[in-house]
Formats: structure tokens, sequence, C-alpha cells
């Protein structure tokens, strides 16, 4: 799945590379893509944070404004791989939702956002399936995203999520979206 992921984001970008054009507004329109990064995750009772990787996809839609104002809605699905040996207890997946606010500046390629919106990761106890349960929390980030042509651009990004109870993750990660 991961290397289908990775030939589609390959010639998706070798499509795009021939317009030089730029839109009059690269960030409106619907929108997916992959993302990739660190997940540093604490559950309660845990002494540190576990680091492990994430992967997922990401789509949207946003709408840019004349003035470069940039509002949208956003939804992931990927997977953390937190695993806790010590606690017995792994990731099986998480998914989000948010609403983003940007502004682009510049030539107008380039844009800062922020997010907000609400997570949810569901976690198995290792060795027991039948007991696995989800956790939901807050979410929050923020990043930049450089339009690399009229279709694709490229994103930084991280993310706090909080669950309460002393439970909470933060993720450092890097996107290409394709604009549909």
């Amino acid at each position: 799945m991961k290397s289908k992921i990775l030939i589609l984001a390959v010639v998706g970008t070798a499509l795009t590379i021939p317009a030089t054009a730029q839109e009059d507004k690269p960030f409106s329109g619907l929108y997916g893509g992959i993302e990739a990064g660190v997940d540093w995750t604490k559950v309660s009772g845990d002494l540190k944070r576990d680091r492990s990787l994430y992967y997922g996809g990401v789509i949207g839609y946003r709408q840019q404004m004349d003035n470069g104002l940039v509002m949208g809605l956003e939804g992931t699905f990927g997977d953390s791989g937190y695993e806790n040996n010590a606690l017995g207890l792994k990731s099986e997946y998480e998914w989000s939702t948010s609403l983003t606010l940007g502004q682009t500046f510049g030539d107008g390629s380039n844009l800062l956002f922020a997010k907000a919106g609400y997570a949810q990761t569901a976690f198995n106890p290792v060795g027991t399936p039948n007991d696995s349960f989800t956790d939901g929390g807050w979410r929050f980030g923020g990043g930049y995203e450089r339009a690399l042509s009229e279709s694709i651009s490229f994103r930084l990004g991280g993310d706090y999520t909080t669950y309460g109870n002393d439970t909470g993750q933060w993720q450092a990660k890097g996107g290409l979206l394709l604009k549909f």
C-alpha cells in the first residue's frame, strides 16, 4: 500500500512539473495527499513519551480570498505506530477533523496556517484484541505550505492533541498534497 501511494505521488509530481503558470489562488479547492513524520505519545501511567513513525492521508477543502486569507476544513486518517510494551498497549489508527485558517505571503505561493479540531485514536491492548478502545481529544496545530505548481504543494507542520487524563500527543510531519 505504501509503495502504491509513493508511486502515485511521484507520477503526480512528474505530471505537474511542466506547468509553470501559477493560479491566482493556489490554495483554493479540494485537495488530498499523504503525510508522514514523528509522533510522541504519552498515555496516563507512562513515565515518558514514546517516539514512533506517523503516516497517513489527508483530504480537505479550502477557499482562498482575494486578500490571501485561506479558510478550510480538513480530515486525516493514519497510524501513529504507538506501541508501549510496558503498558501492553498499541495504537490501531487515528482520525481527525479540523478547521484551518491561513494567510498567503510573498509571491502568493506560500501559506502559513493554523488549525483546531478533534482527533480520535483507537488503542488495542496487546494480546487482548477484544478489549480495544478509543480515546478522543482536541487537536491544535499549524505549519507552512508551499505551492510547487498549479496542483501540487508541499507542507511542513506540527500538531498537539490533548486527550485529557495526562494523555497527550505531539506530531511533526511533512506532506505532499495534490489539488483536484
